[in-house]
């Protein structure tokens, strides 16, 4: 029987916890404004950040988003 290829995740972005945290301290957020910049709940963040939940592709794209309109 043929070994079938591993799962892809597409909605998964390649960002770790700390890139999230070293995104936030960029700006000189806390974890309640960073949420609120990209359009998200504090918890969402928080897990992110602590790496209990992966960076989903939807959240780096906001957070580029946010730089490309703010210049950074």
């Amino acid at each position: 029987m043929a070994k079938l290829a591993p799962k892809v995740r597409p909605d998964i972005s390649d960002w770790t916890a700390a890139d999230l945290k070293s995104w936030r301290d960029k700006h000189g957020f806390d974890q309640l404004q960073a949420a609120a910049a990209i359009g998200i709940g504090r918890q969402t963040w928080l897990k992110m950040e602590n790496g209990k939940k992966a960076v989903d592709l939807v959240y780096y794209l906001a957070c580029m988003g946010y730089d490309a309109v703010k210049g950074k």
